[in-house]
């Protein structure tokens, strides 16, 4: 196969499957070949320009959640500098850099997006043209291919075809056919969840450079009822017809709610080891626990990081993918 491939144009775009390969797409004289290359081994699928029907390109919110992410990272690395010196203040600045450098790469390859190719039997989605500006090019001279093939559709044609598809699609509509859940009623839910979440995540920053038992009680308060709301998103969302990305992003604060609720019981139970006449006085553990400052150890840090950036990040990107 590698020596037929000569025979073949590679067209833009290449999108990497985590570790194990990448897909690409070649130009053949009468079909497209789609590659998935993985150790070694070549997986193979053909369209025939005869055969395409439409090829479907969504502009997504990837590139901005990503944007989003780099950008706090940037900014929570720069933060922790300042307040650092000697070697530990240059690895933050370090790291910074790296975010900035990282935010400036994905901002210049421009918007994301998820591109579909249509055939009569089956839609195939091109995992290699995830960049709208990846995939006007390709579809620009796709466009031509196919139009030489199967001859150019004329607007007369397009107006007819649309009415008759009209036609069709209201006269298939029956009374008796049971409404499906749209899921608009959850979304409130999911909404309230990731606002939930950001408003954790600015208490935990206050919580950075303030150690106050207020602050500590008025977090918790906050996390307890995010894992309500986060139960009954799920349970929302089950059956319903909200996008995928936002059934992942609500599974994904359920994770971080479980991981960030198992870090609390370790620190619940730290201090109740070094302090164990407080084991049977609740709220003299409170305010034991709303001392532990993160300056403290790096290990402290690190979890005060973890959890402002999860929480952030997660509710922000929860509330771009319901606002779209």
């Amino acid at each position: 196969m590698p020596n037929a491939l000569k025979e073949y144009i590679r067209l833009p775009g290449k999108k990497k499957n985590f570790l194990i390969g990448f897909y690409t797409l070649w130009l053949g004289t009468d079909h497209l070949l789609y590659i998935f290359s993985r150790f070694g081994i070549e997986d193979y699928k053909r369209f025939y320009f005869k055969d395409i029907q439409a090829v479907i390109t969504q502009k997504t919110a990837t590139g901005k959640i990503q944007n989003l992410i780099l950008s706090i990272f940037c900014l929570l690395f720069s933060l922790v500098a300042l307040y650092w010196e000697g070697g530990w203040s240059v690895f933050n600045w370090s790291m910074a850099g790296l975010m900035a450098i990282f935010l400036v790469i994905n901002w210049l390859r421009g918007p994301t997006c998820v591109s579909h190719l249509q055939t009569a039997v089956q839609a195939e989605k091109l995992h290699s043209l995830y960049r709208l500006k990846t995939a006007k090019k390709v579809m620009n001279r796709l466009r031509l291919l196919v139009e030489h093939t199967q001859g150019k559709l004329a607007r007369e044609d397009i107006i007819e075809k649309g009415v008759k598809a009209s036609t069709v699609k209201i006269s298939s509509v029956s009374t008796d056919t049971p409404d499906l859940p749209t899921g608009l009623d959850g979304m409130n839910v999911h909404k309230i969840l990731f606002a939930l979440l950001i408003l954790n995540g600015l208490i935990g920053a206050l919580d950075f450079f303030y150690n106050q038992v207020t602050i500590t009680l008025f977090g918790t308060i906050i996390s307890m009822a995010a894992c309500v709301l986060v139960i009954i998103a799920l349970v929302r969302q089950h059956g319903s017809n909200l996008k995928s990305s936002m059934h992942m992003i609500t599974w994904v604060a359920l994770g971080y709610l479980c991981i960030n609720m198992f870090i609390g019981y370790i620190f619940y139970f730290v201090v109740i080891f070094r302090n164990p006449e407080m084991s049977h006085n609740q709220w003299e553990l409170i305010k034991a626990i709303s001392q532990m400052s993160p300056w403290d150890s790096p290990m402290i840090m690190g979890i005060f990081i973890f959890s402002i950036c999860s929480s952030l990040i997660v509710g922000l990107s929860g509330l771009i993918i319901s606002r779209r």
